[in-house]
């Protein structure tokens, strides 16, 4: 035997066998391919799921607290206004009949301890401030603000360490400094009527309050009200 002649023999000895099925080999490669997918699918959708839970275990979400759902307050509304109408309280004598007397020009207001509201005055070009509180109820005339006032103190109650008054719409807050520089910040409520708000300031007894501050929307001062 020549060296061709064994060359030729070994190579039909090491050639895989000629007699396969195709059409078996594609379904199988299929077969495996589609197992392959569906056992990554379901691990993926395991993870998923898991750290869902994980988040929602775990998470800070809105309404709960230590594990416990509770109410999410809602954010107020930049264009909100506070509420100016109030129910006087029982024990405000002669409330009632103030109130139809004198009645209000615009809303009555809550600014505690008081209801207070504006009425027309029997003198041309003046307005009444009327207060219902724990002294009663009696009202009292005055002029209107001056171009560079912003607020005025009408009144202070007898016994009580309370002072109120009228201010302009353009007032956002009232505040009691004390003689040590302690800030008292007083209840105020605008657009009462007649382009004016109504404001009280109740504070300690015994405690010196100095002076008045007026601050418009931004803190800035608009008006400084001496205590004498």
């Amino acid at each position: 035997m020549d060296v061709k002649q064994v060359f030729d023999s070994l190579a039909r000895e090491e050639q895989p066998p000629t007699a396969v099925d195709v059409n078996r080999a594609i379904a199988a490669g299929r077969a495996m391919r589609r197992r392959h997918h569906a056992a990554v699918a379901g691990i993926t959708a395991a993870v998923t799921v898991a750290a869902v839970i994980a988040a929602w275990t775990v998470g800070p979400w809105p309404g709960q607290r230590d594990g416990v759902a509770v109410a999410v307050p809602a954010a107020p509304s930049a264009t909100a206004k506070s509420p100016v109408t109030a129910t006087p309280r029982p024990a405000y004598k002669g409330f009632a009949e103030l109130k139809k007397k004198y009645p209000p020009r615009g809303k009555i207001a809550s600014v505690p301890p008081l209801v207070m509201w504006l009425s027309n005055a029997p003198r041309k070009n003046e307005l009444l401030l009327c207060e219902s509180g724990p002294n009663g109820s009696s009202c009292s005339g005055f002029p209107p603000l001056a171009a560079n006032e912003f607020a005025r103190t009408q009144g202070k109650l007898r016994g009580v360490d309370v002072w109120f008054g009228v201010a302009k719409d353009d007032v956002h807050g009232v505040t009691a400094v004390t003689k040590d520089g302690r800030k008292l910040p007083g209840n105020l409520t605008r657009s009462v009527g007649a382009g004016l708000g109504l404001w009280a300031v109740e504070y300690p007894s015994g405690v010196d309050v100095r002076r008045l501050v007026v601050t418009g929307a931004r803190g800035e001062t608009l008006q400084r009200i001496p205590s004498g």
